[in-house]
């Protein structure tokens, strides 16, 4: 078995273990929403491919402006520490770069650079084009139920963490 199969098992069995007809579905449905992040990941189709956390920092800084580190963290809703290794990833990829801050000498601005737009163009391209094929292939009804299942879920995680 590859790397990671063994680990997916032996995870998917101590969850069946629970006896719980909710747990097996549960799983399956976050497992899902992992390979359609993955996947909605992978539309940039160029070299410069991110994450779904570097996509997010980099739609701020496209949407917002430059902006300092804690600033995106205050926003996000996360760890100064997680946004530095996304802005760090954006840098290293050639999509963002950090400026200096006229407001303030030792706190640099992140911001998109050229390619960095480029690619949050190319992603959004292919993002629209799922969306209109998926357009009138799904209930709304059914994306405003998926959306509380998905809700319900991340509070949980969230409140465990």
């Amino acid at each position: 078995t590859r790397p990671g199969k063994r680990y997916q098992s032996v995870r998917l069995e101590s969850v069946m273990e629970l006896n719980d007809p909710h747990h097996g579905p549960i799983f399956d449905l976050i497992a899902q929403a992992r390979r359609v992040s993955r996947d909605w990941s992978g539309l940039s189709a160029d070299d410069s491919a991110m994450t779904g956390a570097e996509r997010d920092v980099l739609d701020f800084l496209v949407f917002e402006g430059a902006a300092t580190v804690p600033q995106i963290a205050r926003n996000r809703g996360v760890s100064r520490q997680h946004i530095q290794k996304r802005a760090d990833a954006l840098v290293a990829k050639g999509l963002a770069e950090f400026v200096d801050n006229p407001a303030h000498k030792s706190s640099k601005l992140l911001e998109a650079s050229i390619k960095g737009e480029r690619a949050h163009a190319t992603a959004s391209r292919g993002e629209a084009e799922v969306l209109q094929r998926l357009s009138g292939k799904v209930d709304p009804k059914d994306i405003a139920k998926a959306r509380a299942v998905l809700q319900t879920i991340a509070k949980a995680v969230e409140d465990s963490a």
